[in-house]
């Protein structure tokens, strides 16, 4: 299309009718055609995934307080765990304990050396006289715990 014939196009004046020569024409004046798209379809899927939503929820919360309930209970385990534990450690100290050594080794029939010899490493020098323990030479006086 030229320049000139668009220029003309766009200038040209717009016919205009009338009322009454529009019903001459049998022309009559109609509502815009609006597309109405059916409300069932859109209704039932929102409803379906609120539906799925709050199913979910449900579920969730229902495993969520599941698993406080067993969180709750490993809590209280590992807590009695914990005082057995210490329990334990205190009585394997108590067990280890020179003072309970030193009974027990006389329960057993052993013997205390009253006169105890030693060693130098750096030299390899025997420090004291060794003598060998004598039975009933027990110094050492029971202990009980």
């Amino acid at each position: 299309m030229s320049p000139q014939l668009a220029r003309a196009v766009m200038t040209a004046p717009v016919p205009r009718f009338s009322p009454e020569s529009a019903k001459q024409a049998g022309l009559r004046l109609v509502r815009p055609v609006r597309s109405r798209a059916r409300k069932a379809p859109f209704v039932v899927v929102v409803l379906t995934i609120l539906s799925a939503g709050l199913v979910g929820l449900i579920i969730m919360s229902t495993i969520l307080q599941t698993q406080s309930f067993e969180a709750q209970t490993l809590n209280r385990q590992a807590a009695e765990l914990e005082t057995q534990q210490q329990a334990l450690a205190r009585e394997v100290d108590r067990l280890q304990s020179p003072a309970n050594v030193a009974r027990r080794a006389i329960q057993l029939g052993m013997v205390p050396n009253t006169n105890p010899a030693f060693l130098r490493l750096s030299d390899g020098k025997v420090l004291g006289k060794p003598e060998p323990a004598a039975a009933g030479s027990s110094n050492i006086r029971s202990v009980t715990p």
